[in-house]
């Protein structure tokens, strides 16, 4: 599938995920108000989701579930639009040469989306969490060119913990204690404690003999361990990081305390526009504030060369 192709199909998913709520219904006048009645009524209740097969606009079937996923099945892209920009910059930007670190992969929709489009180089997908490692497991299976890690990236060799919740909830998963002590959901569902090998990109990146990195990185508050685990090749090379970041008024923010890490380190922050192309950031919260958003994928690069 040429990437020309994807592009095509990922326009065409973004304008499906943009209809209303009349315009979904017409579509799929069976699955979308079986959805809305799992989603809304029955799944508050059961507090069990549904396993799901889904057909990604980059046309490698994966394995979802459901309330989260969606999106994904009903319209074959992650339709928040922050997630749509960022599928279309990594879209633009990799090419069949390059190398891809998804780290804090979950299911493999970034993993398999960079899997179609890189050919000769390699994808690196990095889940810390038993479950989310099961399914991304049988997402990538038998595609060559992409190896799992199940480990939690960060700075230092060993072991680590790492704090998971179940169903929907997984997205939250992270290596932050307290990250969400004050959130009510909290309470409800619990987590689960458990201890996972860390891994360490710049090991990752030295035993590989990787050439041109792009990094992914969406680890719910553990960005800094990961960067910090990276200062090798943030100083060397010319690396491509596409990061998550929530706006906070925490003094101690770990994603504003990973942004100025990798400023000092002589990287760029930029959103991402609407066309997949990137905008120069000078100050991201102030940015947020001003888009009226809470959070967003910020990219980092050292030079002005990435389009």
């Amino acid at each position: 599938m040429t990437k020309e192709k994807i592009w095509q199909q990922l326009l065409v998913a973004e304008l499906k995920s943009r209809k209303t709520k009349a315009g979904r219904w017409l579509r799929s006048p069976l699955l979308y108000p079986f959805l809305m009645v799992y989603n809304y009524l029955l799944y508050p209740v059961l507090r069990k989701g549904i396993f799901v097969k889904v057909d990604p606009f980059f046309e490698i079937p994966m394995k979802t579930l459901l309330p989260a996923g969606t999106d994904l099945l009903l319209n074959g892209i992650k339709s928040h639009d922050s997630e749509i920009r960022l599928a279309k910059f990594i879209t633009n930007q990799l090419n069949p040469d390059d190398d891809f670190i998804d780290v804090g992969a979950h299911y493999g929709y970034y993993t398999l989306l960079a899997s179609s489009l890189i050919r000769h180089g390699k994808v690196f997908a990095i889940e810390a969490s038993s479950t989310s490692f099961e399914l991304l497991k049988e997402n990538t299976e038998g595609i060559s060119h992409v190896q799992i890690l199940h480990a939690a990236a960060s700075d230092q060799p060993g072991e680590i913990i790492f704090y998971e919740y179940p169903g929907p909830y997984a997205e939250y998963n992270t290596t932050i204690k307290d990250a969400y002590v004050d959130r009510p959901w909290l309470k409800r569902i619990g987590q689960k404690t458990v201890s996972v090998p860390v891994l360490v990109i710049d090991d990752l990146i030295r035993n590989e003999k990787t050439e041109k990195e792009f990094i992914k990185i969406d680890v719910e508050g553990g960005e800094l361990n990961v960067l910090r685990g990276l200062q090798q090749s943030l100083a060397e090379k010319e690396l491509i990081i596409a990061m998550e970041y929530l706006a906070s008024d925490k003094e101690d923010n770990p994603h504003a305390l990973a942004a100025h890490m990798l400023k000092e380190a002589g990287y760029q922050a930029n959103q991402i526009d609407p066309d997949g192309r990137l905008i120069p950031i000078e100050d991201i919260d102030h940015y947020l504030k001003e888009k009226k958003i809470a959070s967003d994928n910020v990219v980092f690069v050292r030079t002005a060369q990435v389009h």
